[in-house]
Formats: C-alpha cells, structure tokens, sequence
C-alpha cells in the first residue's frame, strides 16, 4: 500500500510542477528614460530602466538595437550610484534617426528573472527590424521543470527531515530504533541536499535563459552564488552539514535518553529546522515587498508547521500504525504517540491557517486578483488541498476519541482503516507540496493583477436594424495572450446575430497593425479567441460589423496593455 501512496504522490507532484505555468513579472517597471515611446530631439548618452523593488544584474542585460535591428550599447548594465532598483547603459555616439528598442532583463528580489521591452525614437519614429524573438528569447523548458521539481523535492525532504524527527523526540521515542524510520530520515536528508544542490546548478541556466549545457558551468555556478537565492542555497548546505552531524549522533540515543535531553535535543532541532526554513523565506516573496519584518518570522512558522505536519503523517502511516506482529508498536504505545501527535498536528494547522491567511492576503490583496492570476487560482487550489486535510485530520481525530478515550479497543480492521485515512492524508499532503513550489515560482497576484478591459459601444450601420452595441471584454489587459470576447447586443439588450464581426488591433505609437484577431463564434452573437499582443502600450481595438450585405460600420475602442 505504502508503494502504491509513494507512487501516487510522486506522479501528483511530478504533473503539478510539468504543468506548471513560467514565471512572469514580479519587479515591475515604474519608469525608463527615455519614455517609453518618447520622441527626443537629440540621441540620450544612457538608456535606464527604474522598477518598484531593487533588482539584481547577474545574468541580466539591457540591450539597445537600431531601427536595422544592429546593437548600440556599449559595456555592461550598470546600477547607477546607490539605486539598486535601477539599471543603465551607456549607448555608442552619434545615433540616427529613427525608433530605437530597449529590451531589459532582470533578476528580481524575489530571485525570479524578469523582462521586457521599450522603444524611443530620436527625431522622429520609423519601422524597425527587430524581432519579437530578439526581444523576448525564452529559456529552456526542460530547465525549467527539473528546476520546478527539484524545488519540490526539497520541500518535501524538508519535511521528511523535520517532520519524522519532531515525531520521534515529542511522540515515539521508542520508533528511533525502527529501521524503516531511519532510512526515512536519512532519505529525507539525502533529497533535501541532492534538490538544494539541483536548484543551485539549475537557478542560473534558469535565470539567464539558458539551456542544460551550462548547468555545470563553473562560471555560472559563480554568479549564482552571488545572487539572493545562490547565497540562501549555499547556507542551506551548510545548515544541511550540521543536520546530519546532529542525526547522526542523535538518533542511536533517542530510545534511552531522558525526557530532559529530549527537550533540549527538540530545542536545538527547532532552531536548525527554523534556519533551513528561513533560507526559502529570505529568498522567496516573503523576503521583499511590504512588512518585510513580520512576513518573514510569519513564512519561517508557515514552513516549519508544513515539515512537522506532514513529516510526522508519514511516520504514523509507514511505520506506526502497523501490526504489533509485524513488528510494529503495540497497542497502547501507538495510541500514546498517536494521541500527542494528535495535538501536535492541530497546532500546526492552526499556524498554517493563520500564517496562511496572513501571506495570501499580503501576495493576492484583492477579489479579483484571486481568480484572475495564476498565483491566485493556484492559491485556490491549495486551499481546497488544505481544507480536504484538515477535514481528514479531523475524522481521525474522531478515531482516536472512540477508541483511545472511551472503552474500545482498536482491532487490526480500526487500525487499517485510521492507516488509510492518514496514507490519503499524506498523498493530499503531497500534492499541497508541488501547489506550494508552484506558488513560490509564480509571481504575486498582487503584482500581476490588472483588471481587465470592459466596455461597451454603440454602432449603426445605417440599415434596417442596424442599431447596436458590442459589449468588449479583454483580459487581463496585459502583454502576452489574451482574451477577447466580443457579444453583439440589439438595442433592447438582448443577444443578436449579425452576419459577420471582425476585428483588428493597432499600437499607433509604434506603427504596429493593424493586426487581425482570429475571432471564434460565426453565426452567434458571441466571438471570441485568444490575442497575442506584444508589447505594452495605448492600443485601439477596431470592431467592423456587419449587418446586412451593404451595411456595415466600425467602432474604435481604446484599450491599455499593461
């Protein structure tokens, strides 16, 4: 059975992280000089990009092409004096005429990279040749899932590490000479190290947009342990050194030692499970933004409680709650360690669910950013996880006052069935860990969140019946894919069918489009279908309907990418 769960949640996690959407912006950008799509009367000596939250140059970039598409930076980006959410670079003297392109490429404090770009235009706009593909060059995908799942896999060591030993110092100190114990411990300890030490090979091709060649470039390895992320990992190494000293040496002494030594021994473990913790913390969405201070203590207990939790549930399934004849506790020690670790278990729910809340309302800030961003849906989901847990805790919970509170005795058939409940715990448990590495790469909702386009406007096609209006819906109104749904509505309000509705956006500002929207729903009063729009700016989306085969109109509906 156990198999089959071990199984079951690595597949859980494995799809979660595949499936897993990329990072995108979590510094934003606040200003660039020269403006975006500034005209400027003579050639600037520097371009600049200021964001919301300092940012880090390793493998970072800022580039400047020509209107043919020919670089016009010279050295490297800089952070001008004391502005750490700044980056320039100086461009090559005597620039022409024409609209020139700025793409930008960032590690933001959150450790996440970050990019985009810009253009300004010296003495007046012109075309330009450079590609979209130039602009915007994505990383490996494979890159991309291994480092997803190595971030889960840590995670789960953690917990393993954490979790089973709390389990054997505050619950069975007896399970300490289990084997099946041991090897648990040790393997959690093992992950932890093998996926710190994957995510720190891993985080610069990640970064930088490189492909699985350069993950044992030493040069690169250089600059990862310079960044935010590269230094938590390499303290998390060490921190991992002193763990397995302490296992090592604590873990034959368990059984015999005094409740004394038990406490001590849990105190240091709790100061080295907070450090490991703090390295995710530090690293990650709780280390920048707003109340810094209290977001971080906060995400350290969020992490610690998780570990406990979830370490100790695999305890209790795997080795606990197994037959006294096949080697397992007995009766009335398995239901003392069940018991405590009962009480143990409702704690850290109620720290998950307070620091929880506190962090989804830090990172989401908003309704409609919850539904209406990737970090929230899957905030959502992770909920929903955490809920089916906490009511499968409390089912057990009930198993364990009927029959260790009252008379009954628990057969092999009872035990079977809490073994059950608690191995669905811990599958549900594992899945609620690949949400979680999901969330730490995703950026904030907060951030991410716009609210999207919705209007509505009148046309009159000059016709019989050809009075109407298009109710317009894009979003989230931001660089990338986008939804565009378009209803055709009668003067009354009610749906109407028109013989054709077309429709194209245009950048005027760039002299980009008209581009055409492939637009689903013929024959409906609904149309609607995905839009790629690259850049960001002042956007006029035209709407042409038909109405009859001689009339026909189109009405022009201003719409802002962000």
């Amino acid at each position: 059975m156990m198999r089959r769960l071990a199984y079951v949640a690595a597949l859980v996690l494995t799809v979660l992280v595949a499936v897993a959407p990329n990072a995108s912006a979590h510094a934003t950008v606040v200003s660039t000089s020269p403006g975006d799509g500034q005209v400027v009367a003579a050639a600037p000596g520097t371009v600049s990009v200021r964001f919301d939250e300092a940012v880090q140059m390793q493998f970072g970039a800022l580039r400047v092409f020509s209107p043919s598409g020919a670089r016009v930076d010279e050295g490297s980006p800089t952070h001008p004096a004391g502005q750490s959410d700044t980056v320039e670079v100086a461009l090559s003297s005597n620039l022409g005429r024409g609209t020139y392109t700025v793409a930008w490429h960032v590690i933001s404090a959150d450790s996440h990279p970050v990019s985009g770009a810009f253009t300004f235009s010296v003495g007046a706009s012109s075309a330009t040749s450079v590609s979209q593909d130039t602009l915007n060059a994505a990383g490996s995908r494979t890159v991309g899932v291994l480092y997803g799942i190595a971030r889960g896999v840590a995670f789960g060591g953690f917990a393993l590490v954490v979790g089973a030993t709390g389990f054997l110092l505050c619950c069975w100190p007896a399970g300490a000479g289990s084997r099946r114990v041991q090897t648990m411990i040790g393997a959690g300890w093992a992950a932890l190290v093998v996926a710190t030490v994957a995510v720190l090979g891993l985080q610069g091709p990640y970064d930088g947009g490189f492909g699985l060649g350069r993950v044992f470039d030493t040069a690169v390895l250089r600059t990862t342990i310079g960044t935010r992320l590269g230094t938590a990992l390499a303290v998390r190494l060490v921190l991992l050194g002193a763990v397995g000293t302490a296992l090592a040496t604590l873990l034959p002494k368990i059984e015999q030692a005094s409740v004394r030594v038990r406490i001590a021994a849990a105190a240091v473990g709790a100061a080295l499970a907070a450090g490991l913790a703090a390295t995710w913390a530090a690293a990650d969405h709780a280390g920048v933004g707003s109340q810094v201070a209290l977001a971080l203590p906060l995400d350290i207990l969020h992490v610690t409680a998780m570990g406990i939790w979830l370490g100790g549930l695999v305890v209790v399934v795997t080795a606990l709650l197994r037959p006294g004849g096949s080697g397992g506790p007995d009766v009335a020690v398995m239901a003392g360690a069940v018991r405590r670790f009962s009480a143990i278990a409702l704690c850290c729910i109620g720290v998950l669910v307070a620091t929880g809340t506190y962090q989804a309302w830090r990172q989401v800030g908003t309704l409609g950013a919850l539904t209406g961003t990737v970090y929230g849906r899957l905030l959502l989901i992770k909920l929903l996880g955490v809920g089916l847990l906490i009511a499968l805790g409390y089912l057990a919970r009930v198993w364990i006052a009927h029959y260790l509170a009252g008379a009954a005795r628990p057969d092999e058939v009872a035990i079977r069935q809490l073994r059950r409940s608690t191995g669905l715990e811990v599958v549900l448990a594992a899945g609620v860990l690949g949400i979680t590495a999901m969330l730490v790469n995703a950026p904030p909702a907060r951030t991410a969140f716009e609210a999207p386009v919705s209007t509505t406007v009148a046309f009159d096609t000059g016709g019989t019946n050809g009075k109407g209006s298009v109710q317009i819906f894009v979003s989230p109104a931001k660089a990338g894919t986008d939804l565009v749904h378009i209803e055709v509505v009668n003067p009354a309000g009610e749906p109407e069918v028109v013989p054709e509705l077309t429709a194209t956006m245009s950048l005027p500002a760039r002299q980009l489009g008209p581009l055409p929207l492939g637009l689903s729903g013929g024959g409906t009063s609904h149309y609607y279908g995905n839009a790629t729009i690259p850049l960001a700016g002042k956007w006029q989306l035209a709407v042409t309907v038909r109405t009859s085969d001689i009339d026909e109109t189109t009405v022009t509906v201003p719409v802002t990418i962000r």
